[in-house]
């Protein structure tokens, strides 16, 4: 079955399913500055990516992105339920060609959205297209050239290497139980092990962008670790982005912590508050810029901003603020 937000705080012993993830890369570690993991199966399918877009050969001298010097942006693109778009290599160029494709799916939904990437026959920079329909499908777009693929990634390689060293054994919950409003189990189903392997994939690269030691320039990073999911969801069957909180283990900070909210209707993009220093950063899907710094000091006015300002729905972990 479709996977549905990560099951937090159950652990059981189990191995996670093997899967061979596979990239051509055909461009420069500077134009690098991206992973992105995808798949591909009867049963499910899902992409996880970093945000980072700075880096010694991006950042402008003197240019100061909005969070904490860095520049972030979505680099998986859900442009509706059944399609979404991710992308490594060159930003703006491949930014500019999804934003368009998304603009000519509002016009003709029924264009064929890999062959008009195709098209373009874009240099230093690849794409996925991902396909939630009858079938799904996963295919790859490397200068032009498509290929389907089961599991593939795109971006720096030598990121990729790292990633595989992170990865661990799956630790989570074998079985999902669905549960009547009378608190009685009536219906258990197996985690299956492509399931099992978006959960490790998606620590794994939550690791990923949190290994910064050592690293003067890293390519691959995230806000606070908010790495980007994107599966079909198990109730609605469209693509979604999936939400993630935090909550402070600190007892002189016990107010800390931060949410990652998630918009699938009617603009699509995310959200990240953090509850100490009232900041909050918003990455609507297509947005220009693809990621803004948000005033508001409360949660209930940052989901109001991203409304207001995108006609997001951020939905997710929230808390109540003291009177």
């Amino acid at each position: 079955m479709p996977w549905p937000d990560r099951v937090i705080g159950l652990r059981a012993h189990g191995k996670s399913g093997r899967h061979s993830f596979d990239s051509k890369t055909a461009f420069t570690r500077e134009n690098n500055m991206t992973l992105v993991v995808a798949h591909a199966s009867p049963g499910i399918c899902f992409m996880v990516g970093d945000t980072l877009l700075s880096h010694a050969h991006f950042q402008l001298e003197g240019d100061i992105g909005p969070v904490n010097g860095e520049f972030h942006s979505l680099k998986i693109q859900i442009l509706s339920g059944e399609l979404a778009v991710a992308f490594a290599g060159n930003f703006d160029a491949a930014y500019s060609a999804v934003t368009a494709l998304k603009l000519e799916i509002l016009n003709d939904p029924t264009i064929d959205s890999v062959a008009w990437l195709a098209s373009k026959k874009l240099a230093n920079m690849d794409f996925f297209v991902l396909k939630n329909e009858q079938k799904k499908q996963l295919f790859v777009i490397e200068n032009g050239e498509v290929r389907q693929a089961s599991n593939a990634h795109i971006g720096d390689g030598e990121e990729w290497t790292r990633l595989l060293q992170l990865k661990q054994a799956y630790k989570g919950a074998l079985e999902r139980h669905t549960i009547d409003e009378n608190g009685r189990t009536v219906r258990s189903d197996p985690i299956s092990p492509e399931e099992q392997e978006f959960s490790v994939i998606s620590d794994a690269m939550e690791a990923l962008s949190r290994d910064r030691v050592g690293r003067k320039q890293p390519t691959v990073g995230a806000i606070s670790g908010c790495v980007i999911r994107i599966v079909d969801a198990r109730i609605s069957r469209q693509l979604e982005y999936l939400q993630d909180a935090m909550v402070s283990h600190f007892p002189w900070e016990p107010a800390g912590g931060f949410t990652l909210l998630a918009s699938n209707e009617p603009s699509r993009g995310v959200g990240i508050f953090f509850r100490v220093g009232r900041k909050g950063f918003i990455m609507p899907v297509g947005g220009k810029p693809p990621c803004v710094a948000s005033t508001a000091e409360t949660l209930p006015a940052f989901i109001e901003d991203a409304r207001v300002r995108f006609g997001m729905k951020l939905t997710g972990g929230i808390w109540a603020d003291p009177g």
